[in-house]
């Protein structure tokens, strides 16, 4: 297929998932929604090279280090410690979801299923990457279409069980306004004060801020790069045996604390939108190669994987919550963020604020009270555990 061709098709394709997904406050995701199409244009005669065609997989290729790089530079370690009970929470629980689909579910499902769904289970996007690198080597292309599977139908079924968690939440934080047990204003208080410190005493970095002349796209790119070959260079001396992705997480988050790189480097050099559309083709490409009877065959598994994946979660987050006297709607809720992350730990946060609040002050209180743990929690189970687990459970196949 002509490239530009190939890249409109692909393009459209995503297009339609954002609006559906924004149309649906990303209950239906846009995952979703382009695998649902891609498989139906794939079974009625869409090239299956039509990834290649556009390039993106090998764009992808060389960019998707540079991605996890820039992942990386979000990760605030002062959040991280401000939040800490919500910490390890998510990492009990995620670390619970990935065993727990790899052990319990290789009882039921074929164990080369279960250990590349356990990872992308606990945490997404990036845990499949780190995983698609391995797949082939567990199972050829229906190992890969699984895990697919798995990332696209995780969203489905997390979203709303969070969103019914959170409402419960919210309303037992009002019922304790009610009583007199708790204040409407503490939180507001708190988050202006560490605003006013974090304004009056800068951060100190080990190197300097460039001035924004210089600062520009092609440098914070370059930056990026550089950090990413070494990361690759790392792997390489440990023989493969830490996966290069996972080292560049980890060298974004140090590179952004110390003043290397950017917060949110790609996205404040306008590209991680690209970039990350180039990614995602490394998600769809199974889908080229399967028929309907292969992934009717596979919706048994999938919700095999879901209930074991949620039950692990459950259990866990609220045996740690206890310990930390945080009600089991929170402490299930934090836990079951592994299943969508971002956005959805900033929307629902938001429509249960709008839709249980009471009052104006009520809305920002329970906002200001939810939303940091959820986005916390997100980056936890999503960003940091889900990676470093998938980086180790990749070399069990």
């Amino acid at each position: 297929m002509n490239g530009l061709y190939a890249l409109t098709i692909i393009m459209v394709v995503y297009a339609i998932g954002d609006m559906i997904a924004t149309k649906t406050k990303a209950i239906i995701s846009m995952l979703f929604v382009a695998s649902v199409v891609f498989a139906v244009a794939f079974w009625n005669g869409l090239p299956g090279t039509i990834f290649d065609d556009s390039s993106l997989t090998a764009f992808a290729s060389v960019t998707v280090g540079l991605m996890l790089v820039h992942m990386g530079t979000t990760i605030k370690l002062k959040n991280f410690i401000k939040e800490w009970r919500t910490v390890i929470i998510v990492l009990c629980s995620t670390i619970a979801i990935c065993l727990g689909v790899y052990f319990v579910g290789q009882l039921f499902i074929d164990r080369l299923w279960a250990l590349a769904g356990a990872p992308v289970m606990g945490g997404g996007v990036v845990a499949f990457l780190v995983m698609s690198e391995g797949l082939s080597k567990m199972g050829g292309e229906e190992v890969a279409l699984f895990a697919s599977l798995v990332l696209v139908f995780q969203g489905v079924v997390g979203f709303p069980i969070a969103s019914v968690l959170c409402k419960k939440e919210a309303n037992r934080l009002l019922g304790c306004v009610d009583a007199g047990t708790m204040s409407l204003t503490p939180v507001k208080a708190d988050a202006a004060a560490a605003g006013a410190g974090a304004e009056a005493q800068p951060k100190k970095k080990l190197f300097p801020q460039v001035p924004d002349a210089y600062n520009g796209p092609n440098f914070l790119i370059a930056k990026l790069a550089i950090v990413a070959c070494i990361a690759q260079w790392l792997s390489n001396l440990s023989g493969g045996s830490v996966n290069m992705l996972v080292i560049c997480l980890i060298l974004g988050v140090i590179g952004a604390e110390i003043g290397l790189l950017d917060e949110g480097s790609l996205t404040k050099a306008n590209g991680f939108t690209f970039v990350i559309g180039a990614v995602l083709v490394n998600v769809f490409k199974s889908l080229a190669s399967t028929t309907p009877s292969v992934v009717a065959g596979m919706l048994l598994p999938l919700v095999i994987v879901a209930a074991i994946a949620v039950a692990f979660a459950a259990v866990v987050s609220i045996l740690v919550g206890k310990i930390f006297h945080l009600s089991w709607y929170m402490s299930f809720a934090l836990a079951i963020t592994a299943l969508f992350g971002f956005p959805g730990t900033v929307i629902i946060p938001t429509e249960v604020s709008k839709a249980v609040g009471r009052t104006e002050e009520e809305k920002a209180f329970l906002l200001d009270t939810i939303m940091p743990k959820m986005l916390i929690a997100g980056m936890v189970s999503v960003s940091i555990v889900s990676v470093l687990a998938a980086g180790v459970m990749v070399n069990w196949a």
